[in-house]
C-alpha cells in the first residue's frame, strides 16, 4: 500500500485542484457519517430511556394499585369485624368510597397498561365481584343480619381479597421483570452502539489517514524528486533525468523540467567550451604579446640609459612615457594571463617556506616612493615575532600588493595602515585607507572579474577590474577568505586570511 496507493492517486488524470477537492470532500462525508452514526446512537438510546422512563411510571402506579389493594380490602374487611354497636352509617359510606376510588384506580390504570390488558380484566372481573360480595354484606349489616353478612365475608370476600392481592402482585412482579430486561437490552444495546461508533470512528480516521498519506505522498514524492534534481543542476551535474508517474501538472512540471536540464546541460557544454577556447586564447594572445613588449621595454631602457649615445631631453620624456605605458600594458597582459591560467585551472601554488615579514617589507619597498609622492603616511604593523609560513610567497606578495596599490590609487588625503596578525593556525593582513569608501552594495561586486566600486571609463585611477578578482582566487586556492569593511565617506579596509601552513593547493577554486 505505501507503493501502490500513491502512485494510484498520481496516476489519475486530474488536476491537483481535484484531488484535493476530494480529499476534503471525501472528509467531510466521513465526518457526517460519523454524526449520523452519533446522532442515530443517541436517538436509541433517548428511546430506551424514554421507555424506562415510562416503565417506571407504570411500575410506580401498579405498586400504588398493590398498595391501595391491600389497605381497601382490608380496611373493609376490618370495619365489617367490628361489633354492631359499633357499625354506623358513617363507617358503611366511608367503607363504600373506598371501594368506589379503588375503582377510580383501577380505571386509571387501563390508560397507564394497556399492554396488560389481560390480566387488568381479571383483576376488574374479581374487583366486580369483590363489590357484588361487600354490598350484599352491607346490605345484610343494615337489616341487622349481622352474622350472616359476617359468614358472607369470611367464606366468598376474603377470598376475593387474596386474589385481587395476589393479582395485582403479579401484575407488580411482572413490570419489574419488565423493566430488568429492558436494562439489560438498554446494556447490551449501549454496548453494541459503542462499538459501532467506535468502529466507524476508527474506520474513518484510518480511511482518512490512508487517503491523506495517499494523496499527499503522490504531491510530496515529485516535488522532493525535483527538489533533489534542483540541486544536482546547481552543483552543476545535467545528467540526471526525474521520474513522476504523476499525470497532473507535477507530470507536466517533471516533463518541463527533463527539457530543461537537457537543455541547460547542452548549454553548459556550449558555455565551457566557449570559456576553454577564451581562455585559450587569452594564455596564447598574453604570450604573443609579453613577447614584443618586453623587447620594446627592453629598448626603451637601453635608450634612457645612453647605451646608443646621448638622448635629448624632450625625447627622454617621450621615452619615460612610453616605458610607463608599457609597464602598465605588461601589468595588465600579467594579469589577463594569471586569470585565463585559473580559470583553466593551471595555476599552480608554488609551496615554500616564507616569512610573511619579507612579503610584507617587499611590498612596503615597492609602493613607498607612490605613497610619498601623493603625500600619503604609510603605516606598517608586522610583528617581528611572526611564525614562518608555508605557501607561494610570490602570489601572496601578488595579493597584498594589490590592496596596497589600490588603497594608494584610490586614498587621495590621510594615511594607508599595514597589519598584519598571526592566531589559530592563521594569517590575517589587514590594508586599511582613508580614501572614499565602498557603497555597500558594491562591496561584493568588486572581488567578481570586471567589475569596480566606479564602472565609469572616465574615471581618473583607470584599471581593469582583475586585480581583487585575481586575488580572491588566490587567497582561495590557499585556503583563505578575502573581504572588505567600508562605508562611504569613511575610507575602507581591506583584509584577507591565510593559513600560516599550507600543505596543499585547494581544489575546485
Amino acid at each position: 500500500m505505501t507503493q501502490w496507493l500513491p502512485r494510484l492517486v498520481a496516476r489519475l488524470p486530474v488536476r491537483v485542484h481535484a484531488k484535493l477537492l476530494a480529499a476534503f470532500l471525501i472528509i467531510a462525508g466521513l465526518l457526517v457519517t460519523v454524526s449520523a452514526v452519533g446522532l442515530g446512537v443517541v436517538g436509541e438510546t433517548n428511546r430506551r430511556a424514554e421507555e424506562l422512563v415510562l416503565l417506571h411510571r407504570k411500575i410506580a402506579a401498579y405498586r400504588q394499585l398493590q398498595h391501595d389493594t391491600t389497605g381497601q380490602l382490608y380496611s373493609v374487611t376490618a370495619t365489617l369485624a367490628l361489633p354492631l354497636a359499633q357499625i354506623d352509617t358513617r363507617m358503611i359510606e366511608a367503607v363504600l368510597r373506598q371501594l368506589k376510588q379503588f375503582g377510580y384506580d383501577l380505571d386509571r390504570l387501563h390508560y397507564v397498561a394497556q399492554d396488560e390488558a389481560t390480566l387488568l380484566s381479571r383483576i376488574q372481573e374479581e374487583y366486580n365481584r369483590f363489590i357484588q360480595v361487600m354490598s350484599e354484606a352491607i346490605t345484610l349489616i343494615a337489616g341487622g343480619s349481622v352474622t350472616a353478612a359476617r359468614d358472607l365475608q369470611r367464606t366468598q370476600a376474603t377470598p376475593l381479597a387474596d386474589r385481587l392481592e395476589r393479582l395485582t402482585n403479579e401484575l407488580v412482579n411482572k413490570a419489574e421483570a419488565e423493566m430488568v430486561e429492558k436494562v439489560e437490552r438498554s446494556h447490551q444495546a449501549y454496548t453494541t452502539s459503542q462499538g459501532v461508533v467506535i468502529g466507524v470512528a476508527v474506520g474513518s480516521v484510518g480511511l482518512a489517514l490512508v487517503l491523506g498519506y495517499a494523496l499527499s505522498s503522490s504531491l510530496t514524492g515529485p516535488v522532493t524528486r525535483m527538489d533533489a534534481q534542483f540541486h544536482q543542476i546547481a552543483q552543476g551535474d545535467f545528467s540526471p533525468r526525474v521520474a513522476v508517474p504523476n499525470r497532473d501538472e507535477f507530470g507536466t512540471l517533471a516533463t518541463n523540467l527533463n527539457r530543461m536540464t537537457a537543455e541547460l546541460g547542452q548549454l553548459y557544454q556550449q558555455l565551457e567550451a566557449a570559456s576553454r577556447h577564451k581562455s585559450q586564447f587569452l594564455a596564447s594572445m598574453s604570450h604573443e604579446l609579453r613577447t614584443p613588449l618586453n623587447a620594446i621595454l627592453g629598448y626603451t631602457e637601453l635608450i634612457l640609459d645612453d647605451i646608443y649615445g646621448t638622448v635629448p631631453e624632450p625625447i627622454r620624456e617621450v621615452l619615460a612615457r612610453v616605458q610607463q605605458s608599457g609597464q602598465h600594458l605588461l601589468g595588465l597582459i600579467n594579469a589577463v594571463l594569471d586569470l585565463s591560467r585559473i580559470e583553466a585551472g593551471r595555476l599552480t601554488l608554488a609551496l615554500t617556506d616564507y616569512a610573511m615579514q619579507d612579503v610584507a617589507q617587499t611590498v612596503v619597498t615597492a609602493v613607498e616612493a607612490l605613497a610619498a609622492e601623493k603625500h600619503l603616511a604609510l603605516t606598517v604593523n608586522v610583528p617581528s615575532d611572526l611564525p614562518p609560513g608555508r605557501g607561494d610567497a610570490q602570489r601572496l606578495r601578488q595579493v597584498l600588493l594589490n590592496l596596497v596599490g589600490n588603497a594608494l590609487k584610490f586614498t587621495e588625503v590621510g594615511e594607508i595602515r599595514l597589519q598584519v596578525t598571526a592566531a589559530d593556525g592563521m594569517f590575517t593582513v589587514t590594508v586599511a585607507d582613508t580614501g572614499p569608501g565602498i557603497a555597500e552594495a558594491e562591496q561584493q561586486k568588486i572581488f567578481e572579474e570586471f567589475q569596480q566600486a566606479e564602472s565609469t571609463t572616465t574615471r581618473p585611477q583607470g584599471g581593469t577590474g582583475l586585480g581583487l578578482a585575481i586575488a580572491k582566487k588566490i587567497v582561495e586556492l590557499h585556503g583563505g577568505r578575502i573581504g572588505v569593511e567600508s562605508h562611504l565617506g569613511k575610507g575602507s579596509t581591506f583584509w584577507f586570511t591565510v593559513p600560516i601552513c599550507v600543505e596543499r593547493q585547494r581544489e575546485g577554486v
